[in-house]
């Protein structure tokens, strides 16, 4: 477990995480950086040539892709590793284009983080190796036909973590909130698994309910967030990258009620109470040595989605203070 600590938010109010980004930049379209590892020569192979798609500039993306990136090249070291990113910025047209662009490109494989975009390079690559990270439900994106035999040219990792979960550490909370918020984008596929599988977890918590409101748009969560946040006690914000770019008007609007509020993952800005969910660096890193092995001859078909491994709280003290809660033990220092 982790030892709760404070990160302030970080511009454009995004999650941060405990690692640095590295080898990553933008332009006006689409955001794009070359990196190698390893001494040219004193490798067991060729360079791997690895494409990276990236659905959108969020820091949370950004710090798993590098912990990626830093797995890969330790599992393969001294084998020389070339990595190009390129970002989408959230925008369909672009996911498309990068996919179309990859796939007639002389990469050995290539890396995804973001469901849309997994879906769109998978329509256009269907021989070479491509390494999901993070994404949330791979078979009912149809890009796997299991998690432990995925069947197809994509494996990779998830970031799932059952609200079922979650639920009991929330209710944990002194005073325990009893009216549930959350937000999400229903073109999400990892969202709508997500809020699914929440409704039915509350479905079994007795005295628990759920306000949930839908945005189609960034532009969206402004309202969304002041709504949700006047009818419930607590919002819970999970796995979707388009509400993660309006963090700010959800936590100006937690803030204005008075009402805790949570993410899935991460590390929490100032104003969110906790994050409660997989460690993104550590599931990026352990996605990086499954690529390693996929470069080193495993078949993708028969090369099983590593999971999380578990749940960790990691908390904002000054939002403790300020909301004036007591936090259960599984917080750690977090009390």
């Amino acid at each position: 477990m982790r030892v709760p600590r404070t990160l302030y938010l970080v511009p454009a109010g995004l999650l941060a995480l405990a690692l640095i980004a590295a080898g990553c930049g933008s332009s006006s379209s689409s955001s794009e950086s070359t990196s190698t590892s390893g001494s040219s020569g004193g490798g067991s192979g060729d360079p791997v040539k690895v494409g990276i798609l990236q659905i959108a500039d969020i820091e949370v993306l950004d710090q798993t892709v590098a912990a990626f990136e830093a797995g890969m090249q330790k599992a393969l070291a001294p084998r020389e590793v070339e990595f190009e990113l390129k970002d989408a910025q959230e925008e369909i047209s672009l996911i498309a284009a990068i996919s179309r662009e990859f796939a007639t490109s002389d990469d050995d494989m290539f890396a995804v983080i973001g469901t849309p975009a997994v879906i769109a390079l998978a329509k256009e690559e269907t021989e070479r190796p491509i390494i999901a990270i993070a994404m949330g439900d791979p078979v009912g994106s149809k890009v796997a036909d299991s998690l432990t035999h995925p069947g197809t040219n994509v494996t990779g990792s998830i970031d799932f973590v059952d609200p079922g979960e979650i639920l009991p550490e929330i209710e944990a909370v002194s005073p325990s909130p009893k009216k549930l918020g959350t937000i999400y984008d229903p073109s999400n596929e990892n969202s709508v698994v997500w809020v699914k599988a929440l409704k039915e977890a509350i479905a079994e918590a007795p005295g628990l309910s759920l306000e949930e409101a839908t945005i189609a748009s960034s532009e969206d969560i402004n309202a969304a967030a002041r709504s949700v946040a006047q009818s419930s006690e607590a919002i819970l914000i999970g796995p979707d990258a388009k509400v993660y770019t309006g963090m700010p008007a959800v936590i100006a609007a937690a803030e204005g009620e008075g009402d805790q509020l949570y993410v899935v993952g991460g590390e929490p800005a100032e104003g969110v109470l906790a994050a409660i969910g997989p460690n993104y660096p550590t599931l990026g890193a352990r996605t990086g040595e499954l690529a390693a092995e996929v470069a080193e001859g495993a078949e993708p078909a028969a090369t099983a989605f590593v999971k999380p491994e578990s749940i960790e709280w990691a908390v904002d003290q000054p939002t403790v203070k300020k909301l004036g809660v007591k936090l259960p033990a599984s917080a750690g220092a977090g009390e």
